[in-house]
């Protein structure tokens, strides 16, 4: 079986695999946001998802050390790698104590972080390669990337509360209030992107059907502008 599923948070997607593995699907292989699952016993596995310090792939001493624990690495993806351990081996946890997860946290947040100014460099680009042409192509892939640097800006967001939380349980003071920027955001520059793609169509209803895109894309962004500020004050 293949399912479709984009994650930006390892927790959710974790807590989804292991709900998976409770229905008796255990997850065998992962591509771009496809997941492969085979058939198994209901409650048969349980899985991590880890933060390695190798793209694409792990150190000997890595696989060595979990071999040794009895875990087994189903896949890796970038940075992140897929773990799993029989369930009747019990509970299956990879960081027990506040110190160590902070780090896990830390290290997740920092790869969010350079992948959103790697974002930012091509939107510059595209922008100055709009105004350069005066065509409308640039400046739609600029919001497609201004809408992937909104999505990794909330992973950056939610990976900073998270660190804070742990710090907070840690210290017991606490820290400076959460915050977070609407999905509203993202999808209206994505909508607004997808009008300015198919603004030099032909078809006969490009022209007033991108009108009323960008009419939908500009109520979501002045939607989502209102939940960041007012979720910011609150």
């Amino acid at each position: 079986m293949v399912l479709f599923k984009l994650f930006f948070d390892k927790d959710k997607e974790t807590v989804w695999l292991n709900e998976m593995a409770d229905k008796g699907w255990a997850m065998t292989r992962f591509f771009m946001g496809f997941y492969t699952f085979e058939a198994c016993e209901k409650g048969q596995y349980r899985y991590q998802i880890d933060f390695g310090d190798r793209f694409c792939g792990v150190t000997d001493d890595y696989r060595d050390f979990m071999t040794e624990a009895g875990i087994g690495i189903v896949q890796t993806w970038g940075y992140w790698v897929v773990l799993r351990k029989p369930a009747s081996e019990g509970e299956f946890q990879l960081y027990t104590d506040v110190d160590s997860q902070i780090g896990h946290y830390t290290k997740i947040k920092r790869m969010f972080k350079i992948v959103c100014v790697f974002e930012l460099i091509c939107l510059f680009v595209e922008i100055i390669a709009g105004i350069k042409t005066g065509k409308s192509a640039p400046f739609g892939f600029a919001c497609l990337l201004l809408a992937l640097v909104i999505v990794f800006l909330r992973a950056v967001l939610h990976t900073g509360n998270i660190i804070a939380d742990l710090k907070e349980r840690k210290t017991g003071i606490p820290e400076p209030g959460r915050k977070q920027v609407s999905v509203w955001l993202a999808i209206g520059m994505l909508l607004n992107s997808i009008a300015l793609l198919t603004r030099g169509s032909e078809a006969a209803f490009a022209h007033p059907l991108t009108r009323v895109v960008q009419i939908l894309a500009l109520i979501l962004m002045i939607c989502g502008i209102y939940e960041t500020v007012r979720d910011q004050r609150a």
